[in-house]
């Protein structure tokens, strides 16, 4: 049953979950199945020059906007937008149970793309956006059409966005951009960005604002996908360091106030770390499984090594952060259904998560022993992802110094 032949205000997180996953069952995963040497042979997943396969960057497309079709893709999407505008709550519990039921990322890849993501769809952001960008765009960005992405982050500036270099100026009507993004995660196959850039260079000098958020069209003159960063031993990579030069741009694709970007990519962030939180607790859900499964039959020493007390330790210690984690997760979504969230519990549940969740995964491939070292039990997979986690978005140590700040200045008690 597709969402569009529901009230989406009367649907519960049971009812949009069954609906969500019987389409990815009946029209994600044949295609899936259909590219499945291409999802496990990095030499097919990436092409000779380290870009996304065009099958990929095709089967994505196909997925988005047939969940487009069925009223999934922009089902988080706020109503003033077009979407269904269902909740925080309802989209931690979807991420996390598409990450339990598929496991790592490519087992998961497909699936992860049937639901608008904060940097490539048509979510909250977009509220911003100018009527005319809204007409321009959003229409062919709800049916999935395009895909997008985000540049925050430079060279030099990282963690410390204050580092940040890239320009714009104002001339008439139009905005000039010049400067360096790194980092700007699939951005090589996307066809548009959205950026930050300093417009106001004494207000940003001082920490006091002065930065704007832009949308920018991949073909537009002056833009360029400099080089490709591939990590974690990777042959090909969806990240990238991309420039802008001399790139004008016309006032409309301007997204919020002038000097308020910081705003902007704060509510992008929110949404990228709810992302984050569901996706690490179902694939610690999913290795847990994994190596319960492995333990009850694995022999060594004349019984199964479930019953060696060892093995008993460390599923349990799984168990307890894999709880922990679940608990964070639904008292943050439901915080953010309610507007009471804070920095402090967002920046506390990413430190925590990626940390607990990277050491019940190595726990589980431990308890695998050698099938865990294997491409085909996907765990090298899985534990790559979350290694990268702990620096993407923001590195656990500066999840730390937010919560301290928090705590410091009283906004974050016990």
């Amino acid at each position: 049953m597709s969402l569009n032949q529901t009230n989406s205000e009367d649907v519960t997180a049971e009812q949009f979950m069954e609906g969500f996953f019987g389409f990815i069952d009946q029209e994600v995963m044949p295609i899936q199945k259909q590219l499945g040497e291409t999802f496990r042979n990095p030499r097919l997943y990436w092409r000779e020059d380290g870009r996304l396969s065009d099958d990929i960057v095709a089967a994505r497309r196909e997925v988005r906007m047939a969940s487009a079709r069925a009223g999934y893709y922009t089902a988080f999407c706020p109503t003033e937008l077009g979407g269904a505008g269902l909740g925080a709550q309802i989209y931690y519990q979807t991420f996390e149970e598409l990450c339990h039921r598929h496991g790592s990322p490519p087992l998961a890849q497909l699936a992860m793309h049937a639901l608008a993501h904060t940097s490539t769809g048509p979510t909250a952001l977009w509220i911003h956006a100018s009527p005319e960008l809204k007409e321009e765009v959003l229409p062919a960005l709800s049916r999935g059409e395009l895909q997008g992405s985000f540049a925050m982050s430079e060279p030099d500036a990282g963690s410390d966005a204050w580092g940040m270099r890239t320009r714009a100026v104002r001339d008439g009507d139009f905005w000039v951009l010049n400067g360096q993004k790194q980092w700007a995660t699939w951005a090589p196959t996307a066809d548009f960005v959205i950026t930050f850039a300093i417009t106001d260079p004494q207000a940003f000098a001082a920490r006091r604002g002065g930065l704007t958020c832009f949308y920018v069209p991949a073909s537009a003159p002056g833009f360029s996908v400099d080089s490709l960063v591939p990590v974690m031993g990777e042959i090909g990579s969806e990240d990238c360091i991309i420039s802008y030069t001399d790139l004008r741009i016309p006032d409309r694709y301007r997204i919020g106030p002038v000097d308020k970007g910081f705003q902007i990519a704060m509510q992008g962030s929110h949404g990228l770390k709810m992302t984050k939180l569901a996706r690490v607790t179902g694939l610690a859900r999913w290795a847990q499984e994994k190596a319960i499964e492995y333990a009850k039959v694995r022999k060594t020493f004349g019984k199964v090594i479930a019953e060696h007390q060892t093995i008993q330790n460390m599923l349990a210690q799984n168990a307890i952060d894999i709880y922990t984690c679940k608990l964070m997760g639904q008292d943050l979504s439901r915080k953010l259904d309610a507007g009471t969230h804070s920095l402090g519990e967002h920046a506390m549940a990413d430190a925590f998560a990626f940390d607990a969740v990277y050491k019940v995964v190595d726990r589980c491939m431990q308890i695998l022993g050698g099938i865990g070292l294997t491409n085909a039990s996907h765990f090298p997979d899985a534990i790559r992802m979350l290694r990268i986690g702990r620096v993407s978005e923001g590195p656990t140590e500066i999840q730390m110094r937010m919560v301290a700040r928090e705590v410091l200045t009283g906004r974050l008690v016990s």
